[in-house]
């Protein structure tokens, strides 16, 4: 397969940058860029070597760590190794898979980093502020949520479960639709404008690219390769996929800051995609869907009351959608 088809979107790197910013040091895991590069950057696609979901580590082939090994020090605080991967693991898929090797240094900087500005912080007694409190707590409400949902969902989600689902939904079945993209990036919607006027008059797209385009395709005639939606921002691939064979855009399309012109060559639909491809994409689908039965379940072991912004207790119906009666308890 030819590496642009491999090529990502430049929102996707835009997180990472700002996941892996420590301070005023902005860290690329990969070839660097400009923060408004392209949206079809390159990305390595190879699994991580080593197991972010459980606290034993693999680095670079060394002797397993655990995840209590301490991997910095700040004012004697430690970063460990088990930081680090609940860091990476918190990162795009597309660039969670990267080595090891490449993630660690950026991470533990951010990590660094991070640790610095929290005693700064509470050095300013922040950690003391109601509104920093408040948000502390509801931040930590939601890691323990959706560490609830994850435990009790997945008990079902077995791997005869997803093989069940892979083939009532996908088995057999053509993959999603693809288009042959070429694009012009520019700085401004000017730019971008009278690149189309001399398109309309006949101008070679390939050509004008390789003159005019600031993006990473530029060279290669702004051929970025068969893409599919979901590899696309939501304004690019808006435009590419009503587009015909042929066709290129009537006005500069804006996105993850810059302009684009984009022309489709060809349209085709993939194969039918293997389970090995399908099965993380199904498991995070069944976890969605098995949130409304562990909510129900949680609500049914509770006692909620409720009040108006005067105080005054309700009948339970803004949080509950209807009437529910509510079990008395203490205030």
């Amino acid at each position: 397969m030819s590496s642009r088809n491999r090529w990502r979107l430049m929102a996707r790197i835009t997180l990472v940058w700002t996941l892996l910013t420590a301070g005023t040091t902005q860290a690329q895991v990969q070839t660097p860029q400009a923060p408004d590069a392209s949206p079809f950057a390159p990305g390595d696609l190879k699994r991580p070597i080593f197991d972010t979901q459980t606290p034993s580590y693999n680095v670079g082939g060394a002797q397993a760590k655990s995840a209590n090994t301490v991997v910095a020090e700040v004012d004697g605080r430690a970063v460990t190794l088990g930081d680090v991967g609940d860091a990476i693991s918190e990162l795009p898929a597309t660039v969670r898979g990267l080595p090891f090797t490449d993630l660690f240094p950026s991470i533990l900087a951010q990590l660094i980093g991070q640790q610095a500005l929290v005693i700064r912080a509470q050095r300013q007694a922040l950690d003391e502020d109601p509104v920093v409190r408040r948000r502390i707590k509801a931040t930590a409400g939601r890691i323990m949520a959706n560490a609830l949902l994850e435990q009790e969902i997945s008990r079902s989600i077995t791997e005869s479960v997803l093989l069940t689902r892979y083939n009532q939904d996908f088995a057999g079945k053509p993959g999603p639709e693809e288009v042959h993209v070429r694009v012009i990036m520019t700085p401004t919607e000017q730019a971008a404008t009278d690149i189309i006027v001399e398109l309309r008059a006949g101008g070679d797209f390939a050509t004008l690219a390789k003159r005019s385009s600031k993006d990473t395709t530029a060279p290669a005639g702004g051929d970025a390769g068969f893409v599919s939606l979901d590899g696309l921002t939501p304004e690019v691939g808006a435009v590419v996929f009503s587009m015909q064979a042929g066709q290129f855009s009537q006005f500069p399309v804006r996105s993850v800051g810059a302009w684009f012109v984009l022309k489709v060559e060809e349209r085709r639909r993939q194969a039918s995609r293997g389970f090995s491809l399908m099965r993380e994409s199904l498991r995070q689908t069944m976890l969605r869907e098995g949130v409304a039965d562990v909510l129900r379940a949680a609500m049914a072991d509770v006692s909620v009351r409720e009040y108006d912004v005067t105080g005054k207790e309700t009948d339970g119906s803004l949080a509950s959608g209807g009437t529910r009666a509510a079990r008395p308890t203490s205030k």
